[in-house]
């Protein structure tokens, strides 16, 4: 019964929306490379793409402000 004690642990950032998850398909290529960059760095698939979307949309915004 001390499992009811564990805390709650999850992978997503702070505030993060978990009920409403994007889909993203990649072709396969693109798939492989992501496993590849994630165990790398030590992140799971969902985590590194992520930071590629939020890496891509500050460079989105920076090209919208000119």
């Amino acid at each position: 019964m001390a499992a009811a004690n564990k805390p709650v642990f999850s992978r997503a950032p702070s505030g993060v929306v978990v009920g409403k998850p994007v889909a993203l398909r990649l072709m396969e290529q693109e798939r492989d490379e992501l496993h590849d960059i994630a165990k790398k760095e030590s992140r799971s698939m969902a985590a590194q793409a992520r930071i590629f979307f939020l890496q891509g949309l500050e460079q989105y915004k920076s090209g919208q402000q000119a």
